[in-house]
């Protein structure tokens, strides 16, 4: 089936030659992907005259708490913050990591695309980012500790209720 170039499709304008091009600036596209059940989110930010940037950003798990009922949290959240002080060196260029105030862990990327871009430069960037992030979540997960969010889920502890 043959199109007339350009055209749009969702938040993009494909070209003649099938690469991409945020449709409006002001609704810049976005995917949300689970891997390894990590919510990743990638998102064209600003546009520039040359390209845009991609920013990558996942929670790679929580602190434990110590409130936990068996008093266990203290140790593997000493030794969770001990990592986290120690992960920005080791980090890849571009890459930050920070708590929330829930005690999450959030790691952030960005990326500058030329655009127009062709779909496998956007899926490359994001498949890329994840096969950086897997050392990250086996060191947390196994070596310190941290709890995983699930997908989907709001992290523990993080919902708030009132009765009535």
């Amino acid at each position: 089936m043959l199109f007339d170039a350009p055209f749009r499709l969702g938040p993009f304008m494909v070209g003649a030659d099938g690469r991409l091009c945020p449709n409006a600036p002001e609704m810049l596209p976005s995917v949300r992907v689970v891997w390894r059940g990590q919510v990743v989110h990638a998102r064209l930010t600003a546009t520039e005259p040359d390209g845009a940037t991609l920013a990558l950003r996942t929670v790679l798990g929580r602190v434990p708490s110590t409130g936990r009922p068996d008093g266990t949290g203290a140790l593997p959240r000493q030794a969770a913050f001990t990592a986290m002080r120690t992960l920005p060196a080791t980090l890849p260029r571009g890459w930050t990591v920070g708590l929330l105030p829930d005690h999450r862990i959030l790691a952030e990327a960005q990326k500058h695309v030329r655009l127009p871009a062709g779909a496998e430069d956007l899926v490359s960037e994001l498949a890329l980012f994840l096969l950086r992030l897997a050392p990250y979540l086996d060191l947390l997960a196994e070596g310190v500790g941290i709890e995983p969010v699930a997908a989907g889920g709001a992290a523990p502890g993080s919902l708030k209720t009132c009765p009535g």
